[in-house]
């Protein structure tokens, strides 16, 4: 009895080849199309994400700053550049303090001429956590920057002046590091031998706009700590609440 089944013709080589080809083509648009939703979302996630770690990273550096001040007897500076993301921290004095805090018990500078600390005016333990502090810029994570800061100037601070301190010195009496860097730099934030600092609010955003931080210092105390992240909107209802518009 012959079998009544019938044959189908066999698949060549070519039908098969080309439908493998739409599969893929299918699988690359569909990974296209997620890609192109999921993106967003985890740009924003990595940039909140470089926000909190930026906050952090000054927050660390005004303590250290503070901590520094207080061992070696000088006051420091922190400034940063306008609308960008680098900041400094060096030794502070007007030519007039400069034989009086600049240097240590040991009548050494603490920096060098050019602003770089100097190795014989510390233990070595020591000079090595200073050098990472001083003498260079510091930046903050990638597309992430200052915006601004309010700094209530102590009495100290408002026996010198303003022209004093837009006019900085080092302590080893050149002038300030930031003259010799491109940028639009703000007005210092001092760190006393004493422990107290500026009162000070120093603005984190990130460059789309979509998140702000707020690094605070307490004048009196010289603690630094980090604020939760904030809008836009939010960071304009506190101007109006500080400036007395609810």
């Amino acid at each position: 009895m012959q079998s009544t089944k019938c044959k189908l013709p066999p698949v060549t080589k070519k039908q098969q080849g080309a439908f493998t080809l739409f599969e893929i083509l299918v699988v690359m648009v569909v990974v296209i199309v997620l890609g192109a939703i999921a993106y967003p979302a985890i740009s924003g996630m990595t940039g909140m994400e470089s926000l909190l770690r930026s906050g952090d990273q000054v927050r660390i550096h005004l303590a250290r700053a503070r901590n520094q001040a207080m061992r070696s007897g000088t006051t420091l500076s922190l400034r940063y550049e306008l609308q960008g993301n680098q900041y400094i921290i060096e030794p502070w004095t007007t030519g007039e303090e400069f034989l009086e805090t600049g240097t240590t018990i040991e009548s050494q500078p603490l920096v060098n001429v050019m602003g770089v600390p100097n190795s014989e005016a510390f233990a070595e333990s020591e000079y090595r956590t200073v050098k990472k502090l001083l003498g260079y810029p510091h930046k903050l994570q990638k597309d992430i920057n200052f915006v601004g800061s309010i700094v209530d100037f102590d009495a100290r601070s408002a026996i010198l002046g303003d022209a004093q301190l837009n006019d900085l010195t080092t302590a080893a009496g050149q002038t300030s590091m930031t003259d010799g860097i491109q940028g639009f730099w703000s007005d210092p934030i001092l760190f006393y031998p004493d422990g107290s600092t500026s009162q000070t609010e120093i603005r984190l955003g990130s460059s789309d706009g979509r998140g702000f931080i707020m690094v605070r210092l307490r004048g009196l105390t010289g603690i630094a700590y980090v604020t939760e992240i904030a809008s836009a909107s939010e960071i304009q209802q506190l101007d109006l609440q500080r400036q007395g518009n609810p």
